[in-house]
C-alpha cells in the first residue's frame, strides 16, 4: 500500500532519520541508530534541526545507560533548554494572566502545549518563542492589550491582522524590548481562516495551567493533526522535530486519540495528504503504533486537485518551482476559496487588491511593477544557481 519515498525536499535526511531513531526508539534499534549516527556526522557542524533534538537524544541514551564523552555535551543541551524554557514559561504565565484578567480566552499552541502536556520536562524541547491562540473576535482586543504592554508587531501591520481583509492572516509575530517573542494566532491552521472554522477545536480543547494561570490546549487528536500538518512543510531550517513531537503525543496519549475525529478533521481542513504521509513515516521509520486501518482509510479518501497543488507547493524545495509564480497561484487558490460565491470575473478583478495587501503596497498601481520585479529577480536567481 505504501509507495512513499522518504527522501528529498521536506523529509528528514538519512542522518536526521538516524538521530530521530536514536532519540525515540527503544532497545537495540535505538543503540544501533546511535552508533551509526555518531559515526556519520560531525558533531560540531550539525544542522539547527538536529541540534534541537540533542536534549531528547540525551534523555533516551541515558535511559539506555549509554556511556560516551558526547553525553556531557548532550547533558548541557538538556540543562540549557530546561533553564531557557523555565524563563519562557514564567514570562508566558504573566502574559496569559493579563489576557485572563482582560476577559480574553487563550489557548497555548505548539511547543508550549507539547512541553507542558506531553514531554512534561522543560529540558526536552527547545523553544524560541511561544504561541497563543485567541478567539477570532477577540484578536483586536488581544493586539491592543499587547501593544499596551509594550509589545510590537514584527512583520505585518496590526490592522492587517485584526481587520477583515480579503485574505485573512492566521497569526502575527510580536516582540518586546527584552527580546521575547510571541506568535499571536486567531486561527489554528494557516490555510483554514474562515468564520467559525475553529469552533469545534475550542469546544473539544482540554484545560491547561501555566504557573497557576488557567488556559487551554488542543486535545490529543487535534494536537496530533496540528503537529503533522505543521511538519509537512519545506523550510530552510529542517523541521524534523515534528516527528519527535508526534511520537511523544502517540506514546503518551495513544488511548485518547480519536481516529474517526482525526480523519474527519483532516478532511474538513484539506489536510489528508500531510496526515497520510506523516503517519506513514512515523509507522515505517519510528515504529509508531498507527493502526493500518487509519492509513488505508486516508489512502482511500478523495483528495481535490486544489489540495494536491497546495500540498506540493508547501513541501517542495523552492528551487524546483518557479517560486513567485507558485506563490501567485497559491494566493489565488486561497483567495478563490474565500470568494467562492463570486463569479470568475469578479474574482479576477479583485485579485490585484489581494496582492496589494499581501505585498504591503500603498497603491494598487504598484502591483504589476512589484510582480515584474519579483519575476526578474527569480529569473536572475535561477541563472546564478
Amino acid at each position: 500500500m505504501n509507495t512513499i519515498h522518504y527522501e528529498g525536499d521536506w523529509w528528514p535526511t538519512w542522518q536526521q532519520k538516524l538521530l530521530l531513531q536514536a532519540a525515540l526508539l527503544q532497545g537495540n534499534k535505538a543503540i544501533d541508530a546511535w552508533h551509526e549516527w555518531k559515526s556519520s556526522v560531525d558533531i560540531d557542524r550539525l544542522d539547527k534541526g538536529s541540534l534541537r533534538l540533542l536534549p531528547l537524544l540525551y534523555h533516551n541514551l541515558r535511559i539506555h545507560r549509554v556511556e560516551n564523552p558526547l553525553m556531557n555535551r548532550f547533558k548541557r543541551a538538556h540543562r540549557t533548554t530546561w533553564y531557557e524554557n523555565q524563563m519562557l514559561f514564567h514570562n508566558m504565565a504573566i502574559l496569559l494572566r493579563s489576557f485572563h484578567n482582560a476577559g480574553i480566552q487563550t489557548m497555548i499552541l505548539k511547543g508550549a502545549a507539547l512541553t507542558l502536556l506531553y514531554y512534561r520536562d522543560y529540558g526536552l524541547r527547545p523553544m524560541t518563542d511561544f504561541d497563543v491562540l485567541v478567539p477570532t473576535e477577540q484578536a483586536q482586543d488581544a493586539t491592543q492589550l499587547l501593544t499596551d504592554l509594550g509589545w510590537t508587531p514584527q512583520v505585518i501591520l496590526i490592522d492587517r491582522f485584526t481587520k477583515s481583509f480579503i485574505l485573512p492572516i492566521h497569526s502575527c509575530g510580536f516582540s518586546n524590548v527584552d527580546g521575547q517573542s510571541l506568535d499571536l494566532h486567531k486561527y489554528v491552521f494557516p490555510d483554514c481562516c474562515y468564520a467559525n472554522i475553529d469552533a469545534d477545536l475550542w469546544d473539544a480543547s482540554v484545560s491547561a495551567t501555566v504557573h497557576d494561570t488557567p488556559t487551554s490546549a488542543l486535545n490529543p487528536t487535534d494536537q496530533l493533526l496540528h503537529v503533522c500538518a505543521h511538519g509537512a512543510v519545506w523550510y530552510s531550517m529542517p523541521q524534523i522535530r515534528w516527528a519527535a513531537d508526534a511520537m511523544i503525543i502517540i506514546k503518551t496519549s495513544q488511548s485518547k486519540i480519536d481516529c474517526n475525529r482525526l480523519m474527519t478533521q483532516a478532511q474538513k481542513r484539506r489536510l489528508i495528504l500531510p496526515l497520510k504521509d506523516t503517519l506513514n513515516y512515523l509507522r515505517d521509520v519510528l515504529d509508531a503504533n498507527v493502526p493500518i486501518g487509519i492509513l488505508q482509510s486516508l489512502q482511500d479518501m478523495p483528495v481535490s486537485r486544489i489540495e494536491r497543488i497546495q500540498y506540493t507547493a508547501r513541501t517542495t524545495h523552492p528551487a524546483k518551482l518557479l517560486r513567485p509564480f507558485r506563490a501567485l497561484r497559491l494566493h489565488y487558490i486561497h483567495y478563490s476559496q474565500h470568494m467562492s460565491s463570486a463569479c470568475l470575473l469578479h474574482r479576477l478583478i479583485g485579485f490585484p487588491k489581494v496582492l496589494q495587501q499581501i505585498w504591503g503596497l500603498d497603491h494598487l498601481w504598484q502591483v504589476p511593477f512589484c510582480a515584474t520585479f519579483k519575476g526578474i529577480r527569480m529569473i536572475l536567481n535561477m541563472k546564478v544557481n
